[in-house]
């Protein structure tokens, strides 16, 4: 397995962010792009330690949903607070911006399982030979 390239994460945030700011209500559009590139900025030591883990395989994909849940109070989206939005749609915002968390981090992973082609063919090889 390649490695998870932090760049190639960050890539995909702001893919993820872009698609977020479409399905967003037109008046909250650029209050939750900022508010989750925000809550990417916060934890960026905890994404760049769950890479670590998934690149070391000390934790599955599956995980992250569980590490992320532990740190919904670190995402406070305050410019959407700041427009009266009221408690349960700043819950589901949260999940929104979690949700983008995840799914950069799971796809970027995903995406250099097989990266390197060569080295695939030669271990699939080895295992028919077997």
């Amino acid at each position: 397995m390649s490695r998870i390239d932090l760049k190639q994460i960050d890539l995909q945030f702001e893919r993820e962010i872009s698609h977020l700011n479409r399905s967003t209500f037109a008046t909250h559009r650029d209050a939750i792009c900022e508010d989750a590139r925000q809550a990417v900025s916060d934890l960026r030591f905890d994404i760049e330690n769950w890479v670590n883990d998934l690149n070391s395989r000390s934790i599955a994909c599956y995980e992250l949903e569980k590490l992320l849940e532990t740190k919904r109070s670190v995402v406070e989206l305050p410019r959407l607070r700041t427009r009266g939005i009221n408690l349960t749609d700043i819950e589901n915002y949260k999940s929104d911006v979690l949700r983008v968390i995840a799914k950069a981090i799971v796809n970027s992973y995903l995406e250099s399982l097989f990266r390197n082609q060569e080295f695939s063919r030669i271990k699939e090889e080895e295992v028919f030979d077997n």
